[in-house]
Order: C-alpha cells, then structure tokens, then sequence
C-alpha cells in the first residue's frame, strides 16, 4: 500500500467513525479529555530525555513552557466544555418574536492537524484539545525536525486516546504534501510563513478552512519613561526561552536613545544571571535545533554589531544570547524571522518613526510596549496592528485562556487557545425554529400584492431603522 493510500485508508476510517456519531456526546469528549490528562502524566518522563536529545532544553523549561501550559489549556476546555456545547440563543425581530432563534455548535467533521517542532506537545496537542471539544475525528502529525519528541507522543497518543477517532501520523516532507492532497474537514497548521502559503493554497483547491498560526518579526518598544531593569529582565527571559526559537520571541527592540545604553548594560547583567557569565556551560539554556538551522542563524551575526555574546558552536549547535547594535536594516537580520538568540537593538527619539517602521512591514504575530506613559501606549494599540498587543512583558498573554491567540494578515489566519479554540474546529450553525400555527401574521407576507400597506407594514416590523 502507497503512502497515499494509506493515508486516504486512516482518511475513511474515520470519516466513518464520524458519520456513527460517537464524537457527539458529552461523554465522550470529557472522557477523551481526561485520557488526555493521564496521557500527559504518563509521558513526562520519557518527554523531557526526548526534548533534552532534541534540543537539551531543560526539563523544568519543558515542563512549564509545553507540558504545563497544555494541562492549563486542557483544565479549562474540561471546566467550560458543557457551556460551549449548549445552543447559543440569540435575540430576534418584532415579526419572528415568537420563534427560536439560536446557534447550535456542530463538528466541522474529520481535521488534520500539523504540529511544531519548538513545543511539541502545546503545539499538537492543544488544537487537538479542541478538535476533542468540538466533537471533530482527527489526524495528527508531529514534526519530523524533533523526531525523538515525535516518537514518544505518537507513542502516548495511540496508547491513550481512541484510535477509531484519534490517529497519529509521523514522517517528512512526503507525508505532509500527501496529507495535504487529501480533503479535510478543516486543516490546523503551526509553521513558517512560507510552508503556511502552501497549506493555504493545498487548502484552497478544496475550499478547506484553515488555521495558520504563523510567526513574523515581534517588534519590541522601550519607552524613556519605564523601569529599564525590569524591562531588560523580561524582553532577554522572552527571547531566551527555548534559545528563541519561540513564534512570539521578541525579535527586534526600539529603544528611547536615552535609554539604550542602560538597556544593554541591564540585558547583559541579566544574561549572566539567568545563565552564568558562560550561557555554554548552563543547563538552563537550549540549543538549535539542527545544523541547517544554527547556519542560518550564525550567518545573522555579521548583520551588525556584536555588543554582548557571539559565541558559537557548530558541533553542539550552540549559539550564545546575543545581543546586535547598528543591525543592517535591509539585511536578513532585520527581513526574516529570526526565530534565535539573537535580538538587533535600535535607537530612536521621536517615537512616530517607529511606528512608521513597523507599519510599513509585514503584520506581526505581537507587539511588546514597555512603557509607563499612558499616552503611548495608547498610540502603540491604535496605530500598529499585530495579533496581540503585550504591555510591559513578553510571552504571558499566552497563559490567559480568556485571550484568543493568532495572527493578522502574514503573521496567521485563526486565533485559539480557550473557546477560540473550540469554535476554530466549529461551525455554529445558525437555526430559527417557527411555530406551524399562526398564519394569519404570516399572511401579511404572501402574494397576491393587492394591498401595498400589507407588505410596508411586514418589512417594517422586520427591519432595524437606521438612526438618524
């Protein structure tokens, strides 16, 4: 049997799993969230030697960064779910104000969906907690580029969650582009930009809808009126989690040019802090995650000014926390994600010019705004449109539920997390419920037309009138 065949085979089984209802109920979605939960605690172990092989990544970093944050995730699907299920009623017009009108959450049907390789499980499994929710049969593919995390998730998967409704598919690039020609019910993605445009376009030829949660340059901007140590503490934590390879790393910093000197001194002091005065001989700090990888990024250096760290290491795939002044503004540097520990620091004065900046840009997945100035940041959330907009810290919006996160424009399609979750796996269909009776006021409606004050009087009952 071809790949292809093969995947078309998991395909109808599930389509036909899907069809017998079982998915719909109540009871079996809770109980596959709590197969979830045990699965997560059964699997922690041999999850953190998994990331250590990967990327050496320090099991207390996975924890709180992947395991921790899907158990939230998945804590607050179980706690809401019986809401989220129940029918939605919405208000209606004087002509049908004895009818039912209402939004009733149905399944989108059978998904896939394409996992990250930079937190293996919150970027898996978190969509899947949805899909779960929403009552949807999925495929689920890890990536191949941490294939030690892979395996041991393919492993915990098939073990814990239905396989009639719930299937695990590992490989490459072959197995991806095969999953793609395949019709979906709705396709869920965690990636670059560019393989999102090709998601996109396999999406389109069947009309498919799609989640992209994508990545960009998050820009970062220091206000002269913040506390600079405190700033410089949680932008270097931000973009040193997971050695920066983190979608809503910061990945370039305006500075107040009163304050660009202080920053830099402070992230430097706070570098040796969090890491020791050599970040290659810490165990808290990670490393690239492949050659191909740690050559793009070392390649990034001559883009500027080495001002604190540089140090690399092809064997290991260490890149130090690296801070760059004076970064080429046309270079890959400051064009291309940078997805690393490497964070470009610039100056400015007049603050609209980095606004201006930013917004000739592509969209980004976040904006970070430090700043005390009430004034400012105000301008920041009107003038700079990004998925998220995060005062004075880095990372954390992710740890509200009741905060959908996504893109805009290159930087996603789709919002998740919490409920957005739930609805992104979801179609809310719309259904108004008429009593048979009463046809005399329905008669107001029908042809013949022989009395014009018949039909003013229907449509203007029924309408909303515009104020003046």
């Amino acid at each position: 049997m071809s790949l292809a065949e093969e995947l078309n085979k998991i395909r109808d089984e599930l389509q036909t799993s899907f069809d017998s209802g079982v998915t719909m109920p109540y009871e079996y979605r809770i109980g596959q969230l709590k197969k979830c939960a045990a699965m997560i605690k059964a699997m922690e172990k041999e999850y953190f030697e998994a990331v250590q092989k990967d990327m050496k990544k320090h099991p207390a970093e996975t924890n709180g960064t992947d395991l921790k944050f899907t158990e939230s995730d998945l804590g607050y699907a179980m706690k809401h779910l019986k809401g989220w299920m129940a029918d939605q009623y919405v208000k209606t017009d004087l002509v049908n104000k004895i009818d039912q009108a209402y939004l009733c959450p149905e399944p989108k049907g059978v998904v896939v969906i394409f996992g990250a390789w930079n937190y293996p499980v919150q970027l898996a499994l978190s969509p899947l907690i949805g899909a779960i929710c929403a009552g949807c049969c999925a495929v689920v593919k890890p990536s191949e580029v941490a294939p030690s995390s892979s395996a041991v998730m393919k492993k915990y998967f098939d073990l814990f969650l239905d396989p009639l409704c719930y299937r695990t598919v590992e490989g490459g690039v072959d197995t991806a582009k095969a999953l793609l020609t395949i019709t979906w019910d709705h396709i869920f993605f965690t990636g670059s930009v560019s393989v999102g445009k090709i998601v996109a376009k396999a999406a389109a030829e069947n009309l498919t809808p799609v989640t992209l949660e994508l990545g960009g340059k998050c820009p970062v901007i220091v206000d002269e009126n913040t506390n600079i140590d405190t700033a410089a503490k949680r932008i270097i934590w931000g973009k040193c989690v997971n050695a920066g390879q983190t979608c809503i790393a910061p990945d370039y910093v305006y500075c107040h040019k009163k304050q660009i000197a202080t920053l830099i001194e402070k992230m430097k002091s706070h570098i040796a802090d969090m890491y020791g005065e050599d970040p290659q001989q810490s165990d808290c700090f990670a490393r690239i995650i492949n050659k191909t990888h740690f050559n793009r990024l070392k390649s990034l250096l001559s883009d500027g000014t080495i001002a604190v760290g540089g140090t690399t290491d092809e064997d290991t795939h260490y890149i130090a926390p690296t801070i760059i002044t004076n970064p080429v503004l046309d270079s890959k540097l400051m064009t291309d994600e940078i997805f690393g520990p490497i964070l470009p620091i610039l100056e400015y004065e007049d603050v609209q010019s980095v606004l201006k900046y930013i917004r000739s840009k592509q969209k980004p997945l976040v904006c970070y705004v430090f700043s005390n100035n009430a004034k400012l940041i105000d301008q920041v959330k009107k003038r700079v449109s990004a998925g998220t907009l995060d005062v004075n810290d880095c990372l954390m919006h992710m740890m509200v539920p009741t905060l959908p996160f996504g893109g805009v424009g290159h930087s996603g399609i789709g919002k998740y997390h919490g409920k957005a979750t739930f609805d992104e796996f979801t179609h809310h269909k719309s259904v108004l419920h008429k009593p048979i009776g009463m046809e005399s006021v329905n008669n107001l409606r029908y042809p013949p037309y022989d009395a014009e004050w018949k039909q003013n009087l229907m449509y203007s009952l029924a309408y909303y009138k515009p104020s003046m």
